[in-house]
């Protein structure tokens, strides 16, 4: 992985997410050209698509428990298309710009990870793009431990052989 793979990632996911946080359902342009050129500046494409392909099932399961549970609500639909597509975009960044998140050990990534996920959601509510459950600090420990269990399959998952890039390996 280059450094600027990093950054261009990062930035990539980031025009996508202040793309839904702006734009909200008229996001859906930006966040599809967003996925395209991280696809095509994908090191690993066909290991990376795997892994897009399989972790959006995991990305899709955190948010149908996270609305089942009462912790977020997207208004009429229960999965929004833009959700979906902003979950892609991230699944993308994750094995560039959140690559050493995954190989934290766990006394870092689960604070890291359980304190800051939630973050981007409070956020995305007080745009009215969403809605979290009241009081502020039942959501942020409910949905930071359900981020987190997503984040630890995501990792997991990114260490099967069949879909790890060559020569990584997840400690």
């Amino acid at each position: 992985m280059k450094k600027y793979s990093v950054v261009t990632n990062f930035v990539l996911f980031q025009l996508a997410w202040f793309a839904v946080f702006f734009l909200k359902e008229e996001s859906l342009l930006v966040v599809l050209t967003t996925i395209a050129l991280m696809f095509a500046l994908s090191p690993a494409k066909s290991r990376d698509v795997k892994f897009v392909l399989v972790g959006i099932s995991v990305g899709m399961a955190i948010e149908l428990v996270a609305v089942t549970v009462g912790v977020i609500d997207y208004g009429p639909a229960v999965i929004p298309l833009w959700l979906l597509l902003l979950w892609l975009a991230l699944l993308f960044s994750f094995r560039e710009s959140l690559n050493k998140l995954f190989h934290l050990p766990l006394k870092y990534r689960a604070p890291i990870v359980w304190l800051c996920t939630p973050g981007s959601y409070y956020a995305g509510s007080k745009a009215g793009v969403l809605s979290t459950l009241e009081p502020l600090w039942i959501f942020w420990i409910v949905y930071g431990a359900i981020w987190f269990v997503g984040f630890e399959c995501l990792r997991w998952l990114d260490a099967q052989s069949h879909i790890r890039r060559n020569g990584e390996v997840l400690s």
